[in-house]
């Protein structure tokens, strides 16, 4: 697996005192990142605004019950708590649409898709 990036991911939860939404930081030093935000007159602009993500376990300390379809994905390092989504106005996010914990072959990981 190529590694060519990293990743800052925000895990939304629900806070059992307030029972407001919360978001956990995570970061993840070496990861892989396909796609992005881009035009392309052959896929359109939704296909290309797609991203896919891999997590190896091996370079990094993965919580597989820390990362969830709904989260947040920034790609690169981000240093800021955040209460709403909004907060990441200046960034360019991505939803995660799915994830597969893939534990099986020569390398494991993570594997999350988003748009």
């Amino acid at each position: 697996m190529i590694i060519n990036s990293n990743l800052t991911l925000y895990h939304k939860s629900i806070d059992s005192n307030t029972k407001l939404e919360v978001y956990n930081r995570y970061f993840y030093e070496k990861i892989w990142w396909f796609g992005g935000q881009g035009v392309s007159l052959n896929k359109g602009l939704q296909n290309v605004n797609n991203v896919i993500v891999r997590i190896p376990y091996d370079l990094n300390d993965i919580d597989i019950s820390n990362i969830s379809v709904g989260d947040i994905l920034v790609k690169g390092r981000v240093d800021l708590d955040i209460e709403t989504q909004e907060d990441l106005k200046d960034y360019e996010v991505y939803i995660i649409t799915s994830v597969n914990n893939n534990t099986f072959g020569n390398t494991p990981h993570v594997h999350i898709e988003g748009k």
